[in-house]
């Protein structure tokens, strides 16, 4: 095994997880100019989609990667520790986002 994390790089399924992970954290955010123009509904009809697409993009992911054998080449080449490291992070960074969504539409008016 390289040294180092150089072996995840050739786990494609790790880049679009890291991909779905970041564009719905951003997504989240964007919540903010949601509610600003468009108001409460639209707001939590925006955070809804969302959290779709983190559910379907992860799904979709490891689905794929089950499917194509990298799943199991990373458990037994990498084990679960590094993948678990990553999934508790992009837990607390989405669960983060999703909270202050939430929070915002709770406090608009329509």
């Amino acid at each position: 095994m390289p040294a180092g994390n150089t072996a995840l790089s050739h786990y494609v399924f790790l880049g679009v997880g890291f991909w779905v992970v970041m564009v719905s954290g951003i997504a989240f955010t964007l919540v903010y100019a949601v509610g600003k123009m468009r108001g409460k509904r639209a707001a939590v009809l925006w955070t809804n989609l969302c959290v779709a697409m983190v559910v379907v993009g992860g799904i979709g992911d490891i689905a794929w990667a089950i499917a194509v054998g990298e799943w199991r080449s990373f458990m037994a080449n990498i084990g679960p520790e590094p993948l678990i490291e990553m999934a508790v992070l992009a837990l607390l960074f989405l669960g983060s986002m999703w909270f202050m969504a939430i929070r915002y539409t709770g406090g608009l008016k329509d």
